[in-house]
């Protein structure tokens, strides 16, 4: 009876093991799985870190509406290559090397929230004292919303990530300088319509980490459109953009801004879109 027994067991002991054949057939199953959901898991990916980009736009288009019905319905203040103390809607500027080399100003700026505004509007950074003016800070105080949550893009002094991705169409400007040319700036809210409505002027976007400099988004418009500052594609083959209006979408490119180009090269549908959709 014990040897049956005995035998009994060794032979269900046995028959309840894997052979090396099905073991591989399990392992196969699971990688054509694998293969299978990590292409729509990083779509979803991609899709979700578009929906909270694009709450972020939000975000800093309806604190520039704020910003415009306390102070006379002036758009926010976009100046160029300003420190700490410029009237902008945002203080600072960042290294970049792919845009004439621009240097930081002030030092660790790109990595501090204090000159995003939303800290408050005056302080002490690096021992020198700064009062922000025109920050809609005041309005957008939570510095998450500055920052696109696939831009890893690090500091090119402190390796960490940079506080700010976007910047605003130098076009929509509350001094009235804007960017020139002869084209129209849009220095009030009551500016937009005719030529160019509320619903299709941009104002802020995401811009390409690498032209990230200032809060000031230069675009060609002159004659044949081409690419000075660029937008970041950090959403499949899309960018953010609020307009005026509080809207915000994602744009699709077609060619240009699919891959960098330097400053200057002419461009295809995608500088015309940029240039018809920023000024006339």
């Amino acid at each position: 009876m014990k040897i049956n027994h005995l035998r009994n067991s060794k032979s269900r002991k046995g028959s309840s093991a894997f052979t090396l054949i099905e073991l591989l057939v399990v392992i196969a199953i699971i990688a054509i799985l694998a293969a299978m959901l990590l292409p729509a898991l990083a779509k979803a990916k991609l899709k979700a870190q578009g929906i909270s980009c694009l709450s972020n736009m939000k975000q800093l288009q309806l604190a520039a509406i704020l910003y415009g019905a306390d102070n006379n319905d002036l758009v926010p203040a976009n100046v160029t290559l300003e420190g700490g103390n410029t009237l902008n809607w945002v203080a600072g500027t960042f290294d970049s090397p792919a845009n004439n080399n621009v240097g930081e100003n002030p030092a660790g700026c790109d990595t501090s929230p204090f000159f995003l505004g939303v800290e408050g509007t005056s302080g002490t950074f690096g021992g020198t004292a700064y009062t922000l003016q025109g920050s809609i800070g005041i309005y957008a105080k939570a510095a998450g919303v500055y920052h696109c949550p696939a831009d890893k893009y690090l500091s090119t002094s402190t390796h960490h990530v940079r506080v700010r991705s976007c910047s605003v169409n130098a076009y929509v400007d509350g001094t009235g300088a804007g960017g020139g040319g002869g084209h129209k700036v849009f220095k009030h809210f009551s500016d937009f319509g005719g030529k160019l409505s509320a619903s299709d002027c941009f104002v802020f976007l995401d811009e390409n980490p690498a032209s990230l400099n200032d809060g000031w988004f230069l675009f060609n418009v002159g004659g044949t459109p081409a690419v000075n500052d660029s937008p970041a594609v950090n959403h499949g083959n899309t960018s953010s953009f609020s307009f005026a209006d509080g809207h915000c979408e994602l744009h699709r490119w077609l060619n240009v801004f699919l891959i960098d180009h330097p400053a200057g090269t002419p461009g295809g549908s995608d500088t015309v879109w940029l240039a018809t959709h920023g000024t006339y």
